[in-house]
């Protein structure tokens, strides 16, 4: 027969090779076959749930749910890193040479933090955990995390990890103080049931830009909210939508089925008409007529031409005759009706000319050996460049204004030329030279 002692010793005894346990003598500590260390991360919150915080640093990792799908990380959807708002100072000015009590010099707050995940995709039973890391601050400071549907939450941590347990879009914040101002920050966690996506017929084009929007999201959505980024908006599945003026818009689809919302973004540039034109020709002699012709794209529907010389015209492909030489500005304003009227580059029209020539005499009788200055009063375009005199008593000159000697009476005649680069042209007068002792 065993005694009671001994029968409590074999029980033990099997139990523990049942277990594959044992027992170490003064650690009173119980060991397995594989020992896994439990990482030290900062106090865990649930958001979704009202719970209150974990007072061991520990987290306890909840086993997936067996109908539970794995997370599909969407993670450029959003944009995980944050910057940090304009500080604002209390008191006084922000200033280098605050202190913390200890000689420590300490700056204006940060609150710019990141996120580990910023969107995920279950289709059944939610579950995600997500790390928050803050930027670093000289103390002394104190700050504050927080959530939207939740409390705010004191922690000692810059980093904070939460626990998403319902679909839904969740804000998360965290605001940074010390003497030298307030600093706040916040990012969108988005726990989906579905994936929100779509196509578009096309991202780029003229105003006006009709773009055909189709819905291609996952997990049968019932309901679709679009914003086109233009103030426009529909809650159709496959919406079509006009954009009416240039620039660059953000489109946002929230899709929902049963369950929760998602969401996803593209970017539609829409660029304005550009007003141009071509012409017959650029330079030419006066009178000059040129064609001017519209190249403008999105197609226009009024144009308002500026010929330069004063004259105007609203047809579309006007023609011009220019009257009087000199260099001319060019320009069209075309409109479609739906964007700003564009203003074309501007196109120099250059009309030419032959000289034009006459000239003066200081005084056209007197005495043998009376001096006649001679002055060139020719123009043209371009200006004459050379010119020529014939005095009409054997004499000639090539100077501009030139002085001539008459020494022997009688009655001279005198013709004059002027050239540029379109040529040469004369002047004579008959007798203007009269001379007698």
């Amino acid at each position: 027969m065993y005694k009671l002692g001994m029968i409590a010793c074999l029980f033990v005894v099997m139990l523990v090779g049942v277990c594959g346990c044992s027992i170490l003598s003064g650690t009173n500590k119980t060991t397995g076959a594989l020992s896994v260390a439990t990482p030290t991360l900062p106090e865990t919150y649930v958001a979704g749930e009202v719970t209150s915080p974990v007072v061991s640093p520990t987290v306890i990792t909840t086993p997936t749910p067996p109908n539970a799908s794995s997370a599909n990380i969407v993670g450029a959807q959003v944009n995980t890193t944050l910057t940090e708002v304009t500080i604002a100072c209390t008191g006084g000015t922000c200033t280098s040479g605050t202190t913390n009590g200890t000689g420590t010099a300490i700056s204006a707050p940060v609150s710019a933090f990141s996120s580990s995940v910023t969107m995920a995709y279950f289709k059944q039973n939610p579950l995600i955990t997500v790390q928050f890391n803050g930027a670093t601050n000289t103390p002394p400071y104190s700050w504050m995390w927080g959530w939207s549907g939740g409390d705010l939450i004191s922690s000692s941590d810059p980093t904070l990890v939460l626990v998403f347990n319902k679909y839904n879009y969740y804000t998360v914040f965290r605001t940074i103080t010390n003497p030298l101002g307030t600093s706040s920050n916040s990012t969108t966690i988005s726990v989906c049931p579905l994936v929100a996506s779509f196509t578009t017929s096309q991202t780029t084009g003229l105003v006006p830009l009709t773009v055909q929007f189709t819905d291609t999201s996952t997990d049968q959505p019932t309901s679709w909210l679009w914003n086109f980024g233009d103030g426009g908006n529909s809650s159709l599945q496959n919406p079509t939508h006009t954009y009416t003026a240039s620039g660059v818009y953000t489109v946002r689809l929230d899709a929902k089925n049963y369950l929760g919302p998602c969401w996803n973004t593209t970017t539609i540039s829409v660029s304005p008409l550009v007003a141009s034109f071509t012409t017959s020709q650029n330079t030419g002699l006066v009178p000059l007529t040129v064609q001017f012709t519209d190249t403008s794209t999105d197609q226009p529907t009024s144009w308002l031409w500026n010929f330069g010389d004063g004259g105007t015209s609203t047809l579309q492909n006007p023609v011009h005759t220019y009257m009087n030489y000199g260099t001319y500005t060019a320009n069209l304003i075309a409109s479609n009706g739906y964007d700003e009227p564009m203003s074309s580059p501007d196109i120099l029209i250059t009309v030419n000319s032959f000289p034009s020539v006459n000239f003066t005499a200081s005084n056209t009788t007197g005495k043998p050996g009376t001096t006649v200055i001679f002055t060139d009063q020719s123009k043209g375009f371009p200006s004459p460049t050379s010119w020529y005199w014939d005095f009409g008593d054997g004499y000639s000159s090539t100077y501009q204004n030139p002085s001539h000697q008459y020494i022997n009476s009688g009655f001279y005649n005198v013709s004059h030329s002027a050239t540029n680069s379109q040529g040469t042209n004369w002047t004579n007068e008959t007798a203007l030279i009269a001379i007698s002792s």
